[in-house]
């Protein structure tokens, strides 16, 4: 969430710097266009960078997660297995 704010304040800070280089750039329309989306493509490729790490971070976390609760699953069932063997023991214990 923290990252997502960084980025999204990031990009309007870029979008408000274009504008005011816009309003007071010194050369003709044509070259500052160019130089502006340029630059645009430079910004959005570090920002397709920042939101694919931000997303495998993402990835990465639920993919722990995930493991985590697969093998907590796996030992609650070979301890109810376990029990279940048990509890049968003592229940042919009892009828003997």
């Amino acid at each position: 969430m923290k990252s997502a704010k960084i980025i999204f304040g990031a990009l309007a800070g870029v979008a408000v710097g274009i504008q005011i280089g816009l309003l007071i750039a010194p050369e003709k329309g044509e070259d500052t266009r160019k130089k502006l989306s340029k630059k645009g493509e430079e910004y959005l490729g570090d920002f397709n960078s920042q939101l694919n790490h931000l997303v495998k971070g993402f990835s990465d976390k639920l993919d722990k997660i995930n493991k985590e609760i697969f093998h907590a699953a796996e030992e609650s069932k070979k301890k109810s297995n376990e029990w279940v063997g048990q509890a049968r023991d003592k229940a042919k214990d009892q009828i003997n």
